[in-house]
């Protein structure tokens, strides 16, 4: 795709809307960056960095030295379903502005969450091409629909895995417009474990802890079944509570039943006991030190089965928000943590172990290959994707050409001894034809007709002949306006005053002339 290199900057605009989503976008905003002479990075902030309870994360943008474009308030507060899609419809009504202002040539999306789906369908709308970050995924949940759709939206798209790769392929998208890169983050996770994790570790969990003995617990609600992630929540709780190490527990995302969740760790007095310490964020940089050192990890994070793997952390993944994604061994799932001794039991399994480090998500060189990928965009190319969708038996062509090539007729012969019926272009030429005898009485001699026909007509179908009409030739007199045979010759017996008109137009819904 290198042949296609702009003659000017290409103006790229990243929008993130929350901390989850940064950590990928972060590493392609500074490989963007770095490139002044090939790129104009603009940065949209929407969602949940805005909010002081989701503690205003869009100030570690800005601590990374970018500058933010645009800030739009889209989150309605309530945290239930109703309140999500009233924040989809909030962003679709402000994005406009923004973009019209922006006018980037490309938008880059991260992932799987409702502020993406608002931002990609603005995108599309506007015809403005998206980059999509993780498409092809597969982690069990309502995420799944937004994530495919995001990718049915999107003109390009960046995958982390090679099953990722194939998902996208057989959801008919174009290759050629398909990069296997792996995952941003593991570009900076992959270089930071062995920095100074131990003035981390005390600054989150206090001067006592060592490293492989404590817990990160992350959990977030899943929005099909609000109630049991309650429920389920509350038993991680006891059960942590139970187990007695030393344990970070992070806030909860904005979907809908996070209002619920907290009130559970508000209940369970979990900002108040000796052994957790309950945050609302912790920087991406210490937060992977914090996974990389930690005795265990326990949620339903997409982090527990992505990045942790490339530590060896062993991981309890707690019901089904992430059971479809590809995991490396250190993750041990508890598809069903209806109580709180089968969540124990799986404490005792993996707290403590280490597990062979995983790459399954990247190798740490995904930002050069993205920042390749974005220079490779031709703006030259037509905006309108298409999709690769695979063979199917060939329809008939409506094509205006191969219509007058295939413009046809059913020529009708009632002779004394046979009837003949033929196919027959405009040209003249006998495509294919038919016969039988002819019956002697009227009603057998007009059953046949029909029928033969209505035979023909549909064979012709098959022949990619297009029937326009119906010409009969009998002897004796006829008056061809009215289609009806006045009378005939001896070799036709019963053959006078015949209608031919009405019962041919009945059955083939077609004009036909008598001769």
């Amino acid at each position: 795709m290198e042949k296609h290199a702009n003659q000017r900057k290409l103006r790229v605009c990243v929008a993130t809307c929350n901390r989850a989503d940064y950590s990928k976008l972060a590493p392609i905003m500074f490989g963007i960056k770095a490139e002044p002479e090939h790129f104009e990075l603009s940065v949209v902030v929407i969602g949940s960095h805005l909010i002081d309870d989701y503690g205003n994360t869009y100030r570690m943008i800005e601590q990374d030295d970018f500058d933010i474009q645009a800030r739009l308030h889209t989150i309605v507060r309530g945290e239930d379903e109703a309140a999500m899609v009233e924040s989809v419809g909030l962003a679709l009504v402000k994005l406009p502005d923004v973009l019209n202002r922006l006018k980037p040539d490309i938008i880059v999306v991260h992932g799987d969450r409702f502020d993406a789906l608002a931002l990609a369908t603005t995108a599309a709308l506007m015809n403005i091409r998206i980059l999509h970050i993780e498409g092809g995924e597969v982690s069990g949940t309502i995420d799944d629909s937004i994530r495919h759709s995001i990718t049915k939206l999107a003109h390009y798209h960046v995958c982390c895995t090679r099953s990722a790769e194939q998902h996208l392929i057989a959801m008919c998208e174009d290759h050629d417009r398909i990069l296997l890169a792996g995952c941003p983050s593991y570009d900076k996770l992959l270089n930071v474990k062995n920095k100074d994790y131990m003035s981390v570790i005390k600054m989150w969990l206090g001067d006592d802890v060592k490293p492989g003995d404590y817990i990160v617990a992350l959990q977030h609600p899943v929005t099909t079944d609000i109630k049991h992630s309650v429920k389920m929540f509350e038993f991680t709780l006891d059960a942590l509570i139970s187990f007695n190490k030393r344990t970070l527990v992070l806030f909860p995302n904005i979907d809908a039943g996070s209002k619920e969740m907290v009130r559970v760790m508000r209940k369970k007095g979990v900002e108040h006991h000796p052994n957790f310490r309950a945050v609302k964020h912790v920087p991406f940089e210490q937060f992977i030190q914090l996974v990389a050192h930690a005795g265990c990890m326990i949620g339903n994070s997409s982090c527990g089965v992505r990045e942790a793997g490339a530590f060896g952390t062993p991981v309890i993944n707690l019901g089904t928000r992430q059971t479809g994604r590809e995991t490396g061994e250190n993750v041990l799932h508890v598809r069903d943590a209806d109580t709180e001794n089968k969540i124990i039991h799986a404490l005792q399994l993996q707290f403590g172990k280490r597990y062979p480090c995983s790459k399954i998500y990247g190798d740490g060189n995904s930002v050069p290959r993205i920042v390749k990928f974005l220079k490779s965009i031709g703006l030259s190319e037509p905006l309108q994707k298409k999709f690769c969708f695979p063979p199917v038996k060939e329809s008939i062509s409506q094509d205006i050409d191969h219509i007058l090539e295939t413009l046809s007729a059913l020529a009708v012969d009632l002779g004394g001894t046979n009837l003949r019926i033929a196919i027959v272009s405009m040209k003249g030429e006998i495509i294919k034809k038919y016969a039988q005898p002819n019956p002697k009485t009227y009603e057998d001699r007009i059953e046949l007709i029909l029928k033969m026909c209505v035979e023909a007509a549909s064979e012709a179908v098959t022949l990619n002949c297009r029937i326009l009409g119906v010409g009969i030739s009998t002897g004796g007199r006829v008056n061809p306006h009215e289609g009806v045979v006045l009378h005939s010759t001896k070799l036709i017996q019963e053959w006078s005053s015949v209608d031919l008109r009405t019962p041919l137009s009945d059955t083939l819904h077609l004009f036909f002339q008598c001769g």
